[in-house]
């Protein structure tokens, strides 16, 4: 007897043999029981989910000799000839080769005869979107009212190209891809029927390459038995494949775990030697982040669809969430990258030492000495002009007086800094005097964004460049407001006439408590706490118990705090209270008590008295009576961000 291939062999014979397509044979069997059964059914889905497969079972239960039902006994005439693939009122049509309208005739003409053995005559049309519109128009009266005898199933895997009115007259059933866990578990079973030992690794990667095709599972199985000698190893599928093993990446994995440098150019060395598509070992990586961030987040969610879900638990123990997110996000620009480098093993490389490279907590500046005898000295060379954050308050600190003479009419004081003072004979009649507004805080986010080259702010001179990483990475940390140095004001705010809009915000925000205490949600930015530490601190409560400040966060900004965003909080703490300052971290809900909350809270106060402002401004007033004009709220903006669009809008 001649073989027969695992995909015809292993062909569902019942409804209970069929995997994966649960929420189809649910409805079709409700039906079969109770005898309420349409005369045209449409199955859709990708190639080897079980279409035509589901029409001759259907065909099977509508014409069993013990009556319709869904349970066929398969073994009367009619159910083994369906089996075989004989039956003569099983009529089964190939609409790619047969899309002429002249088939379709004949075909309609047909349907009026009874069937010859069975008790239904079934048409199963597969590829039925290939017929031509003129078909389906010869087609369109018997599909809606055939013979009482006649059942009509269609099978298509592009439902789109289906005309309306086709659809129309259809039950629809879509057929859901197969997931590799219902293959990989079908699989085991056949392998094991058919005695053919086989390694569990090498069912995830048929599995996967399946893409949620049980046939193309079954086919590639058959491919794979034939490569390895009647036995399933992973290594032999994997080169039948042209992909890497499960292992290879957890290998690549781990190097960047441990920070191994050596070891993780080795096994890029190593897995080049089978010429794999670093795409798709990129999406593996990317695939396996993504499912390790979701079980750091919500711990217990990593399933098993990759057969790992052991190392995705082990890896979200062992990783930080600021390395998943920087993974993650450094294989998917890697990815993007790989069609525009000069070699693809070239821009993976890259991708993967950047991940290892630009690690939070790396203290790396400059590149690692190539010479042994010249490290440390190369090191120090590099390490030298750090220290230069000396000379850089000092833009700052020229460039603040030099605004505040312009609001102050001082300017002789800044013009030493500057070879230009700043000439203002230009300004506009009605705006010029806006700007004059007291406390134009502008100049207080200037520090942060410019900080000298090769320099950080005050405080943060020590720290690598993973702040600038995980303020990108950290979505609920960029929709807080950033904490940059404070710049002292000491100047009341002279102009009366702006009172409505800064007065009582600018007091209360920025003005030092009268009695000396420190309030730490309103004189938190004296710390000086800035970059991703700042945002972190700022969005907790303090509370001192003697020389101990605990700091209570929430669970989502606690998680991305680290050791060294906790050194500087707590170097920031000590400058400010003392050096016998000892700081405590507890997670919980911090309430309204937090410096991100407090600015939040002054930035709404302030946007309600511009608008409060425009609304009452008699310019305005008579602009919207004169021209039958609106005011646009959304985009009023306060003085102390805007210095003159908003009086402008």
């Amino acid at each position: 007897m001649s073989y027969q291939v695992l995909a015809r062999k292993w062909r569902p014979r019942t409804f209970e043999d069929m995997v994966g397509q649960e929420h189809v044979l649910q409805a079709l069997i409700h039906a079969l029981e109770n005898q309420r059964l349409h005369h045209a059914y449409l199955f859709t889905g990708t190639r080897g989910v079980g279409k035509t497969t589901i029409g001759r079972l259907l065909a099977r239960c509508l014409n069993c000799e013990t009556g319709i039902t869904p349970r066929p006994c398969g073994t009367c005439s009619s159910c083994v000839e369906i089996q075989e693939g004989r039956f003569v009122d099983l009529i089964e049509i190939d609409a790619a080769s047969r899309t002429g309208v002249d088939d379709m005739r004949e075909l309609t003409d047909n349907v009026q005869y009874a069937p010859s053995r069975g008790r239904y005559k079934v048409y199963l049309i597969d590829e039925v979107h290939m017929l031509t519109n003129q078909s389906f128009n010869a087609f369109l009266k018997t599909l809606e009212e055939p013979p009482e005898h006649v059942k009509f199933l269609l099978a298509t895997t592009d439902p789109q190209k289906l005309p309306v009115t086709v659809l129309s007259r259809c039950l629809q059933f879509n057929l859901k891809r197969m997931t590799p866990e219902h293959i990989a578990g079908h699989l085991t079973n056949v392998l094991t029927a058919e005695n053919i030992p086989f390694e569990e690794p090498a069912l995830w990667l048929l599995a996967r390459a399946a893409d949620g095709s049980m046939r193309d599972a079954l086919s590639l199985t058959d491919q794979a038995i034939a490569f390895g000698n009647q036995k399933l190893s992973a290594s032999d599928v994997s080169s039948m494949l042209g992909t890497i093993d499960q292992r290879d990446i957890e290998r690549i994995v781990n190097a960047l775990v441990e920070r191994d440098g050596p070891a993780l150019l080795a096994e890029i060395s190593r897995i080049s030697d089978f010429a794999p598509d670093y795409s798709i070992i990129l999406a593996d990586l990317l695939s396996l982040f993504h499912r390790v961030t979701m079980e750091q987040v919500v711990p217990g969610s990593a399933d098993n669809a990759l057969g790992d879900a052991a190392q995705v638990q082990s890896l979200a123990r062992k990783l930080s969430a600021e390395d998943a997110q920087l993974f993650y996000q450094a294989a998917l620009i890697g990815r993007k990258d790989l069609a525009i480098t000069p070699d693809a093993r070239m821009g993976f490389e890259m991708t993967l030492l950047r991940m290892l490279a630009f690690r939070p907590g790396s203290d790396r500046r400059a590149p690692p000495a190539v010479s042994s005898a010249g490290s440390g000295v190369e090191g120090e060379s590099r390490d030298e002009p750090e220290p230069a954050p000396a000379a850089a308050p000092q833009p700052k600190a020229i460039e603040q007086p030099a605004q505040e003479a312009d609001q102050h009419n001082e300017v002789p004081r800044a013009t030493e800094a500057e070879p230009e003072p700043e000439p203002e004979p230009e300004p506009e009649p009605e705006p010029e005097p806006e700007p004059e507004r007291p406390e134009a805080t502008e100049p207080e986010f200037t520090p942060e964004p410019a900080p000298a080259q090769g320099s950080e702010p005050q405080g943060y001179a020590d720290a690598p460049s993973d702040d600038a990483w995980l303020a990108s990475l950290d979505a609920q940390a960029e929709n807080q407001p950033d904490y940059p140095e404070p710049e002292p004001e000491p100047e009341p705010e002279p102009e009366p006439e702006v009172a409505p809009i800064e007065t009582p915000i600018a007091s209360a925000q920025n003005a030092p408590a009268v009695d000396g205490e420190f309030v730490w949600e309103r004189d938190f930015r004296s710390l000086g706490i800035v970059g991703m530490p700042g945002n972190l601190a700022g969005n907790g409560a303090m509370a001192r118990s003697g020389d101990t400040i605990t700091l209570l966060i929430d669970t989502g900004h606690a998680r991305l705090l680290n050791a060294r965003h906790e050194e500087k909080i707590l170097a920031a703490l000590r400058n400010h209270f003392g050096d016998a300052i000892q700081l405590k971290i507890e997670q919980g809900d911090p309430g309204p008590n937090t410096p991100a909350a407090f600015e939040e809270r002054q930035r709404v106060l302030r946007q309600n008295a511009a608008v409060e402002s425009i609304r009452n401004d008699p310019l305005v007033q008579s602009i919207v009576e004169r021209f039958e004009a609106r005011v646009v709220e959304d985009s009023i903006r306060p003085v102390q961000d805007k210095p003159t669009e908003a009086v402008r809008r």
